[in-house]
């Protein structure tokens, strides 16, 4: 079977920019994938990885973008929809309506609320799209593939994100294989959670981020699964943006592929507001901190292979020895053989 290497990127907002240092740490042991996916934060920085293919030249892209990030306002309301959204809570929750206030907020929320628009304007992903990952040049790409959950509205997208709802199930989009005009709505989609963030209508569907799919196993926010069963990758890299997840390496799926996963050092994250941190201080650390975690991590893994692969080629050696002997009928065979047990 031919080796075939895919890249995988967790979603974590802000906590995405220790991705960066992941893949600067890729770029320096020359690592070239052959397929990549990625949920939320992760499509975004695949997609810069997508469309320029070269590891080197991807790493240079990434570190500048989020330095960017940091510092211009990554996280920007959109007046107008503020605006609509408090109208419409004011309206509904109005003196005049006849219901108490328990049953004003559970039918705002199943109604009005979960057909409410995201406050926050996907204007600065959209830009780092149109600069860095052009449809044309995604679409001659790296095969590249993102998480996205079909939405059920915000309420039950919400409770979803929560953990309060069982989760959705996360489908994967090849970006090679859509509509131009649906590609950048995918990766949008796929970082657009619950009340933050507008879900993106593509092919009559709505959908919003790839996390709030399968999230008892992590296929949703670990999108690996579709590099196995649509790339046939033998080899995953997978870059965790938690010290510890639901991805069991040891699932079925997994039996006959060779996995690295690289997870951030106990103590990188340490609040559940690290997703919405795109300042200066958080960002240059955490790219750092990938950086580290992830030279450190593939330096012991390759090591590791090293010395495995020297190992089975003294064995390889060491049965072309014992066949000859034994294709001489040398009576010293049976001696070796026992030797070797």
């Amino acid at each position: 079977m031919k080796t075939k290497l895919g890249v995988v990127l967790s979603g974590g907002g802000a906590k995405g920019a220790y991705e960066a240092g992941f893949l600067k740490a890729l770029s320096e042991f020359d690592i070239q994938p052959d397929a990549i996916a990625g949920t939320s934060i992760g499509a975004l920085n695949g997609s810069v990885y997508s469309a320029n293919k070269n590891t080197k030249d991807v790493a240079i892209f990434l570190e500048k973008i989020w330095k960017d990030l940091a510092n211009t306002p990554a996280l920007q309301f959109d007046k107008i929809k503020v605006f609509k959204n408090i109208v419409d809570v004011v309206t509904f929750f109005s003196p005049l309506a006849p219901v108490g206030k328990v049953a004003k907020t559970l039918s705002y929320l199943a109604t009005k609320g979960s057909n409410s628009e995201g406050v926050l304007s996907d204007k600065p992903i959209s830009n780092v799209l149109e600069n860095y990952a052009s449809i044309d040049k995604l679409l001659n790409g790296l095969p590249f593939y993102v998480g996205l959950t079909q939405s059920s509205g915000n309420f039950i997208d919400t409770l979803r994100f929560l953990g309060l709802e069982n989760s959705g199930l996360t489908e994967y989009k090849r970006v090679q294989d859509l509509n131009e005009e649906d590609i950048y709505k995918t990766i949008l989609a796929s970082a657009a959670l619950p009340i933050l963030f507008d879900a993106q209508k593509i092919g009559g569907k709505k959908y919003r981020d790839g996390c709030l799919g399968s999230l008892s196993n992590e296929w949703g926010n670990t999108p690996a699964k579709p590099l196995i069963e649509s790339e046939n990758c033998t080899h995953l890299i997978v870059c965790h943006l938690n010290e510890g997840s639901f991805f069991n390496r040891n699932d079925e799926l997994f039996k006959n592929v060779n996995i690295i996963e690289v997870r951030p050092e106990f103590g990188t994250f340490n609040s559940s507001l690290d997703p919405l941190r795109f300042s200066v201080d958080k960002i240059d650390i955490w790219i750092e901190q990938g950086y580290k975690d992830s030279k450190r991590i593939l330096a012991e893994s390759f090591n590791a292979l090293s010395a495995k692969y020297e190992r089975i080629q003294s064995e390889i050696k060491s049965d072309i020895a014992i066949e000859r002997l034994k294709n001489k009928n040398f009576f010293i065979f049976d001696i070796l053989i026992k030797i070797r047990i």
